[in-house]
């Protein structure tokens, strides 16, 4: 598959919209005297639950690759991050940089990062990395603080 292609799968091409989605919902958060919440939390929300559905495309119609793997990271993480900066002024960019971080160490490893990385992670790193996040303590890693609040 040539590079330009991989730009085009619709894992991708899903992934970009919710970019565009989350820019959006940053904006009505961030630029507004007086943000109109339902709106920010309808299109952040709309934004995120795609992000199961570019995974979905991309393991049935067999289109995972690297590039989509980093991109949607990229995309979650400038997501969440963005809220946190939005919620916590300039101290919340601390949480997608300690998450970019995470994410370049696990990725060093390969494409199997998350198997057996955290075995003999201290307990609490275990509890929130195991089970890809779907943990009670990995959700409340990676919730928004607009939804933890």
């Amino acid at each position: 598959m040539e590079p330009k292609d991989v730009l085009l799968l619709w894992p991708n091409v899903v992934c970009y919209i919710r970019a565009l989605l989350g820019t959006i919902a940053l904006g009505l958060a961030w630029f507004p005297k007086a943000p109109e919440p339902t709106a920010v939390c309808l299109v952040y929300v709309f934004s995120m639950s795609l992000d199961f559905l570019d995974g979905y495309l991309a393991r049935r119609l067999q289109q995972q690759t690297k590039f989509g793997a980093a991109l949607d990271v990229v995309v979650d993480v400038a997501q969440r991050g963005g809220m946190w900066i939005v919620a916590c002024d300039l101290p919340g960019l601390i949480f997608p940089l300690l998450e970019l971080l995470v994410f370049a160490f696990t990725h060093s490893s390969g494409n199997s990062w998350k198997d057996g990385c955290f075995a003999d992670a201290p307990m609490l790193v275990a509890s929130i990395m195991s089970n890809g996040f779907k943990t009670p303590c990995g959700v409340l890693t990676v919730a928004p603080p607009d939804f933890i609040s």
